[in-house]
């Protein structure tokens, strides 16, 4: 009785992680907009040169990876979180692990039945 109760926790642990990654989302875009005014007056100086590389070299990372954990967890359409890339790493990074939570309970959910 009790190997019945265990899945269900497991099920709502992984959509709760499925809700915080949506919220991180929404939360990296929000950000991302009330420092863009300051980010964008210091941009010749040397901290935000790096900032760029760093989040650059981020994103080219997230593009090269996502392809591939998305056909892993069974994600059939991976570009729309590459095109989410155009509004920033701080968007297209949550929602796709929000979409592969989502995949990976579903796919959970159709292995118990």
């Amino acid at each position: 009785m009790e190997s019945a109760a265990m899945p269900a926790d497991t099920s709502r642990t992984k959509s709760s992680r499925a809700t915080m990654f949506l919220a991180l989302a929404f939360m990296g875009v929000i950000a991302q907009l009330a420092i863009a005014a300051a980010f964008i007056g210091d941009f010749g100086t040397m901290i935000a040169a790096v900032s760029v590389t760093d989040l650059a070299a981020s994103a080219i990372v997230f593009l090269l990876w996502m392809p591939h954990e998305a056909r892993r967890v069974g994600i059939e359409r991976w570009w729309p979180f590459a095109l989410a890339t155009l509004g920033g790493l701080c968007l297209a990074f949550p929602l796709f692990l929000y979409a592969r939570e989502k995949a990976r309970t579903d796919a959970d959910g159709a292995q118990r039945m």
